[in-house]
């Protein structure tokens, strides 16, 4: 491969943060602390969440983390572990209106490998798939589902 492009005026912390031209290598941030971000843990807001948790885990397969509140009314799922990375969690927050503006977007959940074999398994137990495996010129194989509140799961890997 070729060199890096020269210093531009956004590296090593200097100037204002900015676009750059394509191709163009844009540095992080130094902000002077020893903090460390692991993954994110994306909140979905669902009608009832221990329904929902028990949805992730009888049906996807996840591990309920926790289910909190006395009704419930917060849970957070759990799969995987640390051998390949962080586990993925996804919080689930119960705003119980039917009538909400619906969220718009998807979780993309990368699952390493046998992404067909994962989609053979859900198609089983019923899961709603809304896009059957595909291979993407981006170098991933993919397909999607949503779940019974709405929200659309992409479960991809590497091709």
């Amino acid at each position: 491969m070729g060199s890096p492009p020269a210093a531009g005026p956004h590296q090593g912390g200097q100037g204002s943060p900015g676009v750059e031209g394509a191709g163009s290598v844009v540095p992080t941030v130094d902000l002077g602390t020893l903090h460390e971000f692991h993954g994110i843990q994306p909140v979905l807001p669902v009608t009832d969440a221990a329904r929902a948790a028990r949805y992730f885990r009888d049906v996807l397969g996840f591990e309920i983390d926790f289910i909190a509140g006395e009704p419930p009314s917060y849970a957070r799922v759990k799969k995987g572990d640390r051998t390949y990375g962080d586990p993925v969690y996804i919080r689930l927050w119960q705003c119980g209106r039917r009538d909400a503006q619906p969220w718009r977007g998807e979780i993309v959940i990368h699952v390493g490998r046998d992404v067909d074999g994962l989609h053979a398994a859900y198609v089983k137990r019923g899961v709603n798939v809304i896009e059957p495996p595909t291979s993407q010129p981006w170098g991933l194989r993919e397909f999607a589902i949503r779940e019974p509140d709405g929200h659309i799961l992409r479960f991809c890997g590497y091709l």
